[in-house]
């Protein structure tokens, strides 16, 4: 008999009270997605997201770990197969970052010394938080991980989130015990980058695809396939020169990076905190200014009045005896 009165509520024979009642569940579905999906960074749903992610996180972690143990016994039976060929790749690739890691070290060096020349200000340590991936917390629509960290740990919103790869997205919202991270290849993830190769700068736009688009290139430097992308730092969150990817594919102004991380093989990923830069007060700099600029034997509480001018004699002007 339920089946039957459900059936006809779907068909039309139902009373109108259950049909009106149906479709105005569904309108208001549909208001609270697009409300959600309009600025997802904003949306009032956030303090339930993170207040169910929080209270799921640790289930979820323990939901997560026959399955990570899983994949990793089966990727080392892949493995297995080909170890051989894996150690000759592996010796080849020691030897050419040997090469690479000497001159990284003396362009360091170099780079130091003018910077101590110049007197340039000292780059923030960036500190790092290693956090693991518990789930996908996205849906067919949002591409996003769960982390198990949040702000008791220091993760903060907007924060940089990196593989050994690459970046791979940015802390969109944070818990006390966990955070969402927004993904690369998302429809709402815009960063600005710029092209190593030419200098051009460009926005990273994700569209749900393996390959975000590259838009808002300049027309005066147009990329190529192979040159490699990576963070401009003008947005004032990310900083500036994270690996992102290398452009693989593209005609006209339309074109497309592969990313140097892959987010769906991803267990750990790496958080930056950029601790912030101490700025010089200006109080202290007027202080120095007005020390510089007073004469020898002369307080800042004593005004300085200048002599009166004595009236000049000479050829030119007639002696008239007033003082």
């Amino acid at each position: 008999m339920a089946r039957r009165q459900s059936l006809g509520m779907f068909s039309g024979r139902g009373s109108p009270w259950a049909r009106g009642f149906f479709i105005i569940l569904i309108l208001l579905s549909v208001a609270l997605l697009a409300i959600d999906r309009a600025r997802p960074e904003q949306s009032p749903f956030n303090g339930l997201k993170r207040t169910v992610a929080d209270g799921i996180g640790p289930a979820m972690t323990l939901i997560s770990a026959p399955l990570r143990a899983l994949n990793q016994f089966s990727d080392g039976l892949a493995s297995n197969w080909q170890s051989a060929r894996r150690v000759r790749e592996l010796e080849r690739d020691n030897r050419n970052l040997m090469q690479w890691r000497d001159l990284a070290l003396a362009l360091h060096e170099k780079l130091i010394r003018y910077e101590e020349l110049l007197g340039a200000p000292q780059t923030p340590t960036p500190i790092v938080v290693t956090a693991r991936v518990i789930t996908d917390s996205g849906g067919p629509f949002v591409r996003a991980r769960l982390v198990n960290v949040g702000e008791d740990n220091g993760v903060a919103e907007g924060q940089a989130v990196l593989t050994h790869n690459g970046l791979i997205g940015r802390v969109m919202s944070a818990g006390k015990r966990t955070s969402r991270v927004l993904l690369l290849t998302d429809l709402n993830s815009r960063i600005p980058v710029f092209i190593a190769e030419t200098g051009a700068h460009a926005i990273l736009a994700g569209d749900n695809s393996n390959k975000p688009r590259l838009i808002y290139v300049a027309r005066d430097k147009l990329p190529a396939v192979g040159m490699r992308v990576m963070t401009s730092g003008e947005d004032g969150v990310l900083p500036r020169g994270l690996a992102v990817g290398q452009i693989v594919e593209g005609s006209g102004t339309k074109w497309r990076v592969s990313l140097f991380s892959k987010p769906d093989k991803v267990d750990f990923v790496n958080i930056l905190k950029i601790s912030p830069i101490t700025f010089i007060e200006s109080d202290a700099e007027d202080k120095v200014e007005d020390d510089a600029l007073e004469p020898e034997g002369v307080t800042s509480s004593e005004p300085v009045t200048a002599p009166s001018p004595e009236p000049e004699t000479g050829p030119g002007l007639p002696d008239t005896g007033e003082e």
